[in-house]
């Protein structure tokens, strides 16, 4: 009985499998983790350029504010968007 639980967790075919898909998942995670902080300062400063702008607030602390509240906002619009264009049943694609 032992053995067979062993063979069934350690040295099974379907362990194996799952194993290198959870490996994979975890390489690809980690690059597009480290591909989004690469950008984050890139795209923080060009909404910070165009927020300066547009409003012409001088106040560092405000025009941070401003900037994080445009990258949510256009993020949340690009969220629904994706949501709404791959949902399940949608004939856009």
């Amino acid at each position: 009985m032992k053995r067979g639980i062993s063979n069934l967790f350690v040295h099974g075919e379907s362990f194996k499998k799952e194993f290198r898909r959870q490996v994979r998942m975890i390489i690809v995670f980690t690059l597009g983790f480290t591909i989004a902080f690469t950008w984050r300062q890139t795209i923080f400063d060009l909404s910070l350029t165009l927020v300066t702008f547009l409003t012409k607030v001088k106040n560092s602390s405000e025009l941070s504010i401003l900037t994080s509240v445009l990258i949510t906002v256009i993020s949340l619009i690009l969220i629904f968007l994706t949501s709404h264009f791959l949902k399940e049943g949608s004939s856009h694609f």
